[in-house]
């Protein structure tokens, strides 16, 4: 029988965001869950050398279609220092990371076994809790409903992952040059076996807090917008065929 002595639970919060940390932390202690809050990366305030520590044009043109934002960049570097907190501070075996604009569906100890199923053991190994859309893939626990999807989805809001995968995130993203879920999506990268719950086992509920508070707002010329759209199709035409390739010969 699982506890929450082996999760490491964690929280990225925005230090301008207080009422989201104070919802989401009494939420968790609801349950009798202990969250560490980890203050996220604000990429607007970070200097030009901070900044390129991590994330490079280089690395930029040759992973994604179009220049990584201030957010994305912040938002990257955010998960690398709960990643880090993780293995140099806890001595829990797992982490559940989550960001503060979510809230679990029903009980979390309901989710234990499905979650240890999951990422026991020594492979790296991820666990997505949430997906916007329907994810397919092939069955790997039949007990739960957990999958190994055809196509990693999108989102960072919620994840629970080893301490084999935290080193293995680590070494694979000294430096980046795409968002982080996208960089996720790419298993045949950093190495890490990346499975999702059928259902989601949190709500997002960035809407009802106002929105994202860490998108930039910016008005875009038409032709721009057009490009970019161009160039964004084309990219997930390509990661789907790549994704396919090595999810079958995986």
């Amino acid at each position: 029988m699982s506890t929450d002595d082996e999760f490491a639970y964690y929280v990225i919060n925005l230090d301008r965001s207080k009422e989201r940390w104070q919802r989401i932390n009494e939420h968790l202690q609801s349950m009798g869950i202990g969250a560490q809050r980890i203050s996220a990366v604000y990429g607007a305030d970070l200097p030009d050398e901070e900044i390129a520590r991590y994330y490079t044009p280089h690395l930029n043109q040759k992973q994604f279609f179009m220049s990584l934002k201030p957010a994305e960049i912040g938002c990257f570097m955010s998960h690398l220092k709960v990643l880090k907190s993780f293995v140099e501070q806890s001595d829990k075996a797992y982490a559940v990371i989550l960001e503060d604009d979510v809230e679990f569906i029903g009980d979390v100890l309901a989710y234990h076994a499905q979650w240890l199923q999951a990422v026991q053991g020594e492979e790296p190994v991820m666990l997505k809790l949430f997906s916007r859309r329907q994810v397919y893939g092939t069955v790997v626990h039949t007990n739960h409903s957990t999958i190994k999807p055809h196509l990693v989805p999108l989102g960072t809001q919620a994840a629970v992952l080893n301490r084999s995968a935290a080193y293995q995130l680590l070494k694979a993203w000294s430096q980046f040059g795409m968002p982080v879920d996208v960089a996720y999506q790419h298993f045949w990268q950093h190495g890490v076996r990346v499975l999702v719950t059928v259902g989601n086992h949190v709500n997002e509920i960035s809407a009802q807090l106002g929105g994202s508070n860490i998108a930039n707002k910016q008005v875009l010329p038409l032709t721009y917008k057009i490009k970019r759209e161009f160039k964004r199709s084309w990219f997930r035409l390509k990661l789907k065929l790549i994704s396919m390739f090595y999810y079958l010969t995986s």
